[in-house]
């Protein structure tokens, strides 16, 4: 059993760490009212949200692949897209309330897109911008709800 967790390292640790979301979650939703599938409460969704977190952290670390044997150029990749992630969240989390869901979203997609190697600028922008479009229809015109898409 070790040396399954042992070569699946990165699948496992993202499985446990999802499925500590969705625990995180689920009990966060019991401080709600539920409601039934017809006339939902205000728990049910993320009640819903924190269950297929938890089967899906399960499906990872269950299904997961014997890590391959990484170069130090692939390391260099893996280590850039882990800090172009987490700094697209920061940026997000910082950006937010101060300028709206667009420059926000706009500033974590492009960033995210570019831990990938193989995006470039113009395509990253192109998927930025297009997120934060879809965003703003969706969450502000579409739903109405109320938070400020800009400045």
């Amino acid at each position: 059993m070790l040396d399954y967790l042992k070569s699946r390292r990165e699948d496992v640790i993202a499985g446990l760490v999802t499925i500590g979301v969705g625990i995180f979650i689920l009990t966060e939703a019991f401080d709600y009212r539920l409601g039934t599938l017809t006339r939902m409460g205000p728990g049910y969704f993320p009640m819903l949200l924190g269950v297929i977190m938890c089967l899906l952290g399960g499906i990872l670390v269950l299904f997961s692949e014997p890590d391959a044997p990484q170069d130090e150029t692939a390391d260099r990749t893996v280590k850039r897209g882990v800090i172009l992630v987490t700094v697209a969240f920061l940026a997000f989390a910082l950006l937010i309330e101060r300028v709206g869901m667009v420059p926000s979203v706009t500033v974590a997609v492009f960033l995210s897109a570019l831990s990938n190697r193989s995006t470039s600028w113009l395509t990253a922008a192109i998927l930025a911008v297009g997120t934060a479009a879809a965003c703003w229809l969706i969450f502000s015109l579409l739903l109405g709800l109320q938070m400020k898409a800009f400045w």
